[in-house]
């Protein structure tokens, strides 16, 4: 099974942990590992870019306060 295929299928599965609102540790190590197995795959990249500009742009914000 390649990487992207179970970052779909960990994504499907936090889809589901949050519909029926069954948050709790495991959901949270569910969450991890679909973080790790996303940056391993080739929107890892990009997802990197997004939450570094994001983070930015936020910390640029409260320091603006």
């Amino acid at each position: 099974m390649s990487v992207a295929a179970v970052a779909v299928v960990l994504f499907a599965l936090v889809v589901l942990l949050v519909k029926t609102r069954a948050l709790n540790a495991g959901s949270a190590l569910v969450c991890v590992v679909l973080g790790l197995a996303l940056g391993a795959t080739s929107a890892g990249p990009v997802v990197n870019q997004g939450l570094t500009s994001g983070g930015s742009w936020i910390w640029a914000k409260v320091n603006a306060l």
